[in-house]
C-alpha cells in the first residue's frame, strides 16, 4: 500500500509540473498557453477590438485525470463580451478513414448569443 501511495505522489508531482491554475481550474500548461493565444487572435478579430484590451476568463474545462484544458472561456473588452467554446474535431486520414480517437483538432467557436455589447459602469 505504502508503494502505491509513493507512486500515486510522483506521479501528482510530475504532472503538477506543467500545470497552471488560472480562474479556479488547474489546468495542463503548454495546450492552455496554445489554445488561449488562438483565441485571443480570434477575438481581436471578432471584437475589432486590440488583444490588450481583451480579458479571457475561464468558464469549464474538459474533465479528466490530470490537469485540465479550457473547454468554455468567456472574453470581454472594448465595450463587448461574448462566450467561446472549444470544439474537439477527429481528424480525417482520408477517404472513409479516420484517425485514432486521440488524433483530434479544436478550434474555438463563438456561442449562438454572439457577441453582445455591454454599457461600461453598468
Amino acid at each position: 500500500m505504502c508503494r502505491f501511495i509513493v507512486g500515486l505522489m510522483f506521479i501528482i508531482v510530475a504532472c503538477a509540473g506543467n500545470a497552471v491554475e488560472r480562474d479556479g481550474f488547474v489546468l495542463e500548461r503548454d495546450k492552455t498557453e496554445e489554445l488561449l493565444n488562438t483565441l485571443l487572435r480570434r477575438a481581436t478579430f471578432d471584437f475589432n477590438c486590440p488583444a490588450d484590451r481583451l480579458h479571457l476568463r475561464v468558464l469549464a474545462v474538459h474533465d479528466d485525470a490530470g490537469p485540465d484544458m479550457p473547454k468554455q472561456v468567456g472574453v470581454t473588452g472594448c465595450d463587448k463580451q461574448a462566450t467561446y467554446s472549444m470544439e474537439f474535431i477527429p481528424v480525417r486520414l482520408g477517404p472513409g478513414l479516420w484517425a485514432p480517437s486521440t488524433t483530434v483538432e479544436g478550434a474555438w467557436k463563438l456561442d449562438g448569443a454572439g457577441i453582445a455589447v455591454t454599457t461600461p459602469g453598468v
